[in-house]
């Protein structure tokens, strides 16, 4: 028997799935009016979340995936949430060894706090050999590390004093914004069941995301958790093409039929929220516009987001 509740999958079926959208802070839409426009769009047209991406340096192979451009997130989301007032804002992901623990605790009680409490945190541990090199960070021991960061800045969102110091302002949302866990093998499963509020793949399928419900509810009970208290979220690409093919490795690429299938696929897995890529992670994206960026952001508001 599932050891979910009844009344808990119930209760997770009658919510309905919330679609966030990355801003276009790099690649080659990346400015300041994009950025602008597609936050308050979001906004307007009652999506759930605008959100950001992280990195820091990049290699010429990486500048082919992520263009030359790539403005800072924590700064980015800074200004999303200054130009906007009621959607949620949220890093997905923070490179965790990227930075000191202390530093980025800070920077996002600060956002937290200035935008009235709508942060929310998505975390990992980074796969760029090259750009951990380029930073001068170790990246053989990054999962240590990133545990190690995530617990210090849990401890300075909640506790008073740390080591006799003064930190403040701590965030509004208490115990603490929501953590989003990244990364989609067991190990970045164990970090979001130990130490997160959700776990956030990246690019799953259906039945990764099956997979990875399965190992939340195995591994649950040695950390002390009810798997039925650890969410699930997802960042996907999304195109409704009718001449792609309905392909199960691309649950949100295709037909409208097909994605429409995904959408309800996943949310019956427990899939809570989603952030929609409209212009990187696939080739097929790399050429989109802030006009047709709008046009799917419609779609999603108007005739997906209430049928979920």
């Amino acid at each position: 028997m599932d050891m979910m509740s009844a009344p808990v999958v119930q209760a997770i079926h009658n919510i309905a799935m919330e679609i966030g959208i990355s801003l276009p802070h790099f690649r080659h839409l990346a400015s300041t009016e994009a950025i602008r426009r597609i936050a308050q769009y979001a906004e307007a047209i009652g999506l759930d979340s605008i959100w950001v991406t992280d990195h820091i340096l990049l290699t010429d192979a990486q500048t082919k995936r992520f263009g030359t451009v790539f403005y800072e997130p924590i700064a980015t989301l800074s200004y999303a949430a200054a130009i906007t007032h009621k959607v949620r804002v949220g890093t997905t992901a923070i490179i965790l060894p990227y930075r000191n623990p202390k530093v980025t605790a800070k920077q996002l009680s600060t956002i937290d706090t200035l935008s009235g409490g709508r942060l929310i945190f998505g975390c990992a541990a980074g796969w760029s050999e090259e750009e951990f090199g380029a930073l001068g960070v170790d990246f053989k021991n990054r999962g240590a590390v990133s545990d190690a960061y995530l617990r210090m800045i849990k401890r300075l969102w909640t506790e008073p004093r740390i080591d006799g110091l003064q930190f403040e302002p701590r965030p509004v949302q208490k115990p603490h914004p929501p953590i989003w866990v990244g990364g989609n093998s067991k190990r970045g499963i164990r970090r979001a069941v130990e130490l997160g509020d959700y776990w956030h793949p990246t690019r799953p399928t259906a039945e990764e995301v099956k997979a990875g419900k399965s190992e939340i509810r195995n591994i649950a009970e040695r950390f002390g958790r009810n798997p039925a208290e650890i969410g699930i979220t997802v960042r996907e690409p999304f195109k409704i093409d009718e001449r792609l093919p309905a392909d199960q490795d691309k649950p949100f690429i295709g037909p409208r039929s097909h994605v429409m299938d995904s959408f309800h696929r996943f949310k019956e897995l427990g899939v809570s929220h989603m952030v929609v890529d409209l212009f990187y992670s696939m080739t097929m994206l790399e050429h989109e516009t802030l006009d047709s960026m709008i046009q799917a952001m419609d779609v999603l508001a108007r005739d997906i987001r209430p049928g979920l």
